[in-house]
This record gives structure tokens, sequence and C-alpha cells, in this order.
């Protein structure tokens, strides 16, 4: 893995973003919740409108606060007010910043969000995946492997046992989906096509495609620590890079 890992930050701060840097923000939606209106106000009509088809009122305001502070945390990168970022999609859905025509490489970003907690990756002229899960105590983790994970993955996981065995398969799952995410490709990709190959450590990993038995050099995938009881990985193309962590602070206040 040629990441190296700076641990989680309390930071408003926000050093330079050079090709070699991958800044990870960590964010607490339910210390967000007085900011709701405001950050709604920042959502293109189109988010608006999305936010408005949720049935759930804990998954729209997820979505609301979630996507608000995206735009946010995307801001202090471009040259842009939040509410001014435009966004484009790619074949599988893939959100970018929309390219402008100055030349300069491209802002790339990636957003996952779990019950309260959300992430956003960003990184300069390489593309990055994240994937956050909240650990469900009650996960059937070895059936679950066996339907979705390589044949060496669920083996791995039917190796260990109780809380251990469920750590592993949300170790697999947030890497695989970050690497997904990543790339661009969704689910047309399945999670069974390709494996992860973890250090000893369990950190850091690289993938490989279970079909051709070649391995993705453009690509490696680093487990996070962001709390207990959660999941969390990222995906990066790319070479050597520093993976810097920050968590974030109410946003208007």
């Amino acid at each position: 893995m040629a990441a190296v890992l700076i641990p989680l930050t309390d930071s408003i701060s926000i050093p330079s973003l050079s090709r070699r840097d991958v800044h990870v923000w960590s964010c607490d939606l339910s210390g967000q919740g007085c900011d709701r209106a405001a950050l709604a106000s920042l959502l293109s009509p189109d988010e608006q409108q999305r936010a408005a088809r949720f049935a759930f009122e804990k998954d729209r305001r997820r979505f609301i606060l979630s996507h608000g502070w995206l735009r946010v945390i995307l801001s202090r990168y471009v040259a842009e007010a939040p509410a001014q970022i435009q966004f484009e999609t790619g074949m599988h859905g893939k959100p970018a910043v929309h390219r402008g025509s100055d030349g300069e490489p491209p802002i790339e970003f990636s957003l996952s969000h779990s019950g309260h907690y959300a992430l956003v990756a960003v990184a300069n002229g390489r593309a990055v995946g994240v994937d956050v899960e909240i650990c469900r105590p009650d996960v059937d983790a070895l059936k679950l492997a066996e339907r979705f994970f390589a044949p060496l993955e669920s083996e791995r996981i039917a190796q260990a046992h109780g809380e251990e065995q469920a750590r592993l398969f949300y170790r697999y799952w947030t890497g695989k989906e970050a690497y997904l995410k990543g790339r661009g490709v969704g689910l047309t990709l399945g999670l069974d096509r390709f494996e992860l190959l973890f250090d000893d450590g369990l950190t850091g990993a690289t993938v490989r495609s279970t079909e051709s038995g070649s391995l993705d050099r453009d690509w490696s995938v680093q487990s996070l620590q962001i709390d207990q009881h959660v999941a969390s990985a990222i995906a990066i193309e790319g070479g050597a890079c520093c993976v810097q962590m920050f968590t974030a602070p109410p946003v208007f206040r």
C-alpha cells in the first residue's frame, strides 16, 4: 500500500492539496442539525428534488445535511461559493465537480454516509472513493460473504469467529464499496469479480481480478479508523500519496 495515513485531527484550516495528498473529512451529522436550513439553501434544484423524494424524514435529513456539507467542504478547494458549485456525472452516475476550461487538474471527491456519519474524500487530479458503514451487531457476516464476496474472501471470514468475523466482513465490504465508487462503475462490476489482498495489519490492500488473476496496479485500498462500531475505507488511484484526516466542525458557527 503506497499511502501514508495521518490520524484524524480537529481542524478547520486546510493545508494545500498537492497531487500527492488526499484529504478525508469526517462529519457527525447529528451535530449539524441546527444548520439544516442553511445547508438546504445551498443545494441545487435537482438536489432539492432528490431530497423531497425520500419517503422518510430521517433519510431526507441525512441527504440534505451530507450534500450541503459536501458543498461547504468543496468550496474550500475550488474558487466557488458552496451554492455555485456545479456537478456533472459519469457514465454510471459518479458525481464530479464540473470541469472548467483552464486546463488545471480537476478536484476529485467521493461522499459516503451511514447513520449520522458522513465522509468526504478530496484529491487533486486522482480519482478516489470512500465508504462508511455503521456496524450492525446482528449482521450475518458469513452468509453475506458467501453470497457476494470472492471465494478466498469468504473463506478468510469463515476462519474468523465472533466479533472478529464481523469486523473482517465490514473491512472487506467497505474496501470493496470504496473501490467501486472510486472507479465509478457501481455494481456493474460484481463484488465477487475482484478480491482485496490485505497486508498483515489488515489496513492496506491491493486489488486482484478473480477472473484473470491480475492485480489492478492503478488502485490501492486503505481501511480508516473513524469511531468504534463504524467501518470505513478509501480507494485511491495512482501512486504514493499521503492521506490526511480531518474532523469537520459545525459549518455555520
